[in-house]
């Protein structure tokens, strides 16, 4: 290959490669996103839990105090039934007193599920708000986590496209050249081919001495910025280099 040519195959490669990056740079955004609407629809969701689960212990402490009222006025009722019957003054007097005291004891239950139903008529209303604030999230999350995934989907298949093309392109590169592509590549944040325009590098942005502007303007050989250490080349002098063997058809 000559130096055009193989300048030719590292830009094009380049190309791809950036591709790549871009791709995959936004391929990552897609997962904190997934994981930011999976967390808010489980604390949505968490919210709502603790909500009926206090509803249904209040609906079960309402029924527990319904049952002992109920058991405890017919306990009352046997012990009414019993004063008729009773001889003795002093037991007359000790079963009256615990009448009584059963009575007041029965208010205590009542004033209990007053309180409890009051309870579960306010954990009804909250737990009603919650649970069309989390089915409104579900519906528009659960939509925007469908789009992302089938995003997610394509970004995949495009990347995976791009990675076959590299190869293509890789294939066209002389080794020695594509290890120092690599290892400047990394250096460089991706750019490891740079065009020269008006005696500097468009890279670093610094002069490039006239005889080293000169060879790369012509093409007479593969140049390398003295300050960035990037591969230079002129965008016209690669306009017309075709990559395609002598003798194939375009």
């Amino acid at each position: 290959m000559t130096p055009l040519q193989t300048l030719k195959a590292l830009v094009e490669l380049q190309k791809i490669d950036r591709k790549i990056f871009d791709l995959e740079k936004d391929r990552e955004q897609v997962p904190k996103r997934l994981t930011e609407i999976n967390e808010l629809l489980a604390g949505k969701k968490a919210e709502l839990s603790v909500d009926l689960n206090q509803l249904a212990e209040a609906e079960m402490g309402r029924r527990l105090a319904e049952s002992d009222l109920k058991a405890e006025k017919e306990k009352i009722k046997k012990w009414e039934s019993r004063l008729n019957d009773i001889r003795s003054n002093r037991d007359y007097q000790a079963l009256s007193r615990e009448v009584e005291g059963a009575r007041k004891a029965n208010l205590g239950i009542e004033d209990e599920i007053l309180r409890k139903m009051q309870e579960i008529e306010e954990l009804k209303a909250s737990s009603g708000l919650k649970k069309e604030d989390y089915d409104q999230h579900e519906a528009e999350l659960s939509s925007e986590r469908n789009e992302l995934e089938q995003k997610l989907a394509t970004m995949n298949a495009s990347i995976d496209a791009e990675g076959a093309g590299r190869e293509q392109a890789m294939q066209k590169v002389d080794p020695r050249w594509y290890q120092q592509y690599q290892a400047v590549r990394k250096r460089r944040m991706g750019i490891a081919v740079i065009p020269v325009l008006d005696e500097h590098c468009q890279g670093c942005h610094m002069g490039i001495p006239p005889q080293l502007y000169n060879i790369v303007l012509r093409g007479e050989g593969i140049e390398i910025c003295p300050h960035c250490s990037r591969i230079v080349y002129f965008e016209q002098a690669l306009a017309d280099v075709s990559l395609e063997p002598e003798g194939t058809a375009p």
